[in-house]
């Protein structure tokens, strides 16, 4: 009965506020007055057909006739509703009167002054553009506003750039819409794909689309700015654009693309030879473009230099055999010694190679190759092993210019001062230049067979270090 009262109180409110009696609100529902009355003094419930017929004639919602009070925050929102449509309803109209009044005017300016439309292209691109910003928002559905804004300045810009290069007989707009697309892409390219439905495939290539978009751009605008220039720096430029995005952005890259297991554990391998590739290729470019004949030369150096500092770090990541497994070190050397001899053979060939080239590299590579044997073939301690590295170092070093002076002189070379085995050191005497250099000499062996015995010594005493708790379990 409470709710009924409750409920009744409201309407004879909501009535009274309207200024309608009983009898005229009976009238409009098309019911009695005395039906009123009841409901009114809460004697009964209005039929439930009769509910948004009485909530057009009170004015209010079906949640306030229902909840018998008003709905304050419902009432404000959709009066701001209702005040932003007619505001935004507004807005448009503004600008569809500024913009068309705008238009008229120069269009008539134009055909006055001139007896021509020329400058008016112009304005009317121009407005086009301010439109995009200003009003193509205003026009365009919410979640889409940003995509059809962006759209429609870039299109309305593009038509600008042409109209002025054909108003002033220019030939610069293909230059001038490229550098304009590629400005606009690096800036919001990246909030346009996250916008784009994209497969579920790309989706998380998007670095790497955003990265492909951007370089085609830049490489279409080198492109069409070397032919209108008519020069041939064009695949130099894009040579070096690929290699340069490539050497900073190709780790993002590869760690994004959903490679085969085959590759997938050997990324760095792959971004190491995708590089190589591109430097080399970038070489060929460039000695093409200057008439050269480096080419050759500067990959094979390029090659060993690389592959010196950095298949030591890949060699893990190589595919080789299980017999070579257990012999990297020995197919670095080989690779590098033959690379190395291969380099030197395409550079000096019939000049200085193979003689005395060839005999000169293999007494360089005496000194790596005798530290290969020592340190991985001998069957000795490690103290051991790296004794007979030292002392053979400390050989290689006496011997080494003594195996020079013989080179020279196989193929003519004759030397004022020619060294011999004997060295004429002289410890009291450090002005004359011959004795200067075997005192020099003889400190450097002497240096290496130190660090030999040392290292001899070191592994003596691990040895009786290993043996003396097994001494001991024996006793």
């Amino acid at each position: 009965m409470e709710n009924k009262q409750s409920f009744g109180a409201f309407i004879c409110q909501r009535r009274k506020e309207l200024g309608m009696t009983q009898k005229e609100f009976a009238q409009k529902l098309f019911v009695t007055d005395s039906a009123v009355s009841k409901w009114e003094r809460g004697l009964a419930y209005p039929d439930i057909t009769l509910l948004q017929s009485i909530c057009q004639v009170l004015d209010i919602s079906e949640k306030e006739l229902l909840s018998s009070s008003e709905d304050t925050e419902g009432r404000r929102s959709e009066q701001l509703a209702r005040k932003y449509l007619r505001l935004a309803r507004n807005y448009r109209l503004i600008q569809y009167i500024l913009y068309g009044l705008t238009a008229l005017t120069c269009f008539v300016c134009n055909l006055a002054v001139q007896h021509t439309l020329s400058w008016f292209w112009i304005v009317l691109a121009s407005e086009l553009t301010a439109a995009s910003l200003t009003l193509l928002p205003a026009l365009t559905p919410e979640g889409k506003r940003g995509l059809w804004s962006l759209g429609g300045f870039t299109g309305s810009l593009l038509l600008l750039l042409l109209i002025c290069c054909l108003y002033t007989g220019g030939t610069w707009f293909p230059t001038a819409a490229l550098g304009t697309l590629l400005g606009l892409s690096v800036v919001f390219l990246p909030f346009v794909l996250r916008r784009l439905p994209l497969p579920e495939a790309v989706q998380s290539q998007k670095f790497s689309l955003y990265l492909g978009g951007v370089t085609a751009l830049l490489l279409l605008l080198l492109a069409v700015a070397c032919l209108i220039q008519g020069q041939a720096w064009f695949f130099v430029a894009a040579a070096s654009i690929i290699f340069g995005l490539g050497l900073v952005c190709g780790p993002i890259v590869l760690q994004k693309l959903p490679l085969r297991p085959p590759f997938a554990g050997r990324k760095p391998l792959l971004y190491l030879g995708a590089e190589t590739m591109l430097l080399i290729l970038l070489y060929a470019v460039c000695c093409l473009h200057g008439g050269g004949t480096w080419f050759g030369t500067a990959a094979l150096w390029t090659l060993f230099g690389l592959s010196a500092v950095f298949l030591p770090f890949l060699r893990r990541e190589l595919p080789l055999p299980s017999p070579c497994r257990n012999h990297k070190a020995l197919l670095y050397f080989s690779f590098e010694s033959l690379l190395l001899l291969g380099c030197l053979a395409f550079q000096g060939w019939e000049r200085w190679f193979p003689m005395p080239g060839l005999l000169l590299a293999l007494a360089g590579l005496a000194l790596p190759w005798g530290w290969l044997g020592a340190l991985r073939y001998l069957p000795l301690g490690r103290w051991f092993r790296a004794a007979v590295g030292f002392l053979w170092t400390g050989l290689w070093t006496w011997l080494f210019p003594w195996a020079l002076d013989r080179i020279f002189l196989l193929n003519g070379w004759e030397s004022n001062e020619p060294y011999t085995l004997r060295l004429p050191f002289d410890f009291t005497d450090w002005t004359d230049p011959v004795s200067l250099n075997a005192n020099v000499m003889v400190l450097v062996i002497l240096f290496f067979v130190l660090l030999g015995f040392g290292c001899v010594f070191c592994g003596i005493l691990q040895m009786k270090q290993r043996n003396r708790p097994e001494f001991s379990e024996k006793l």
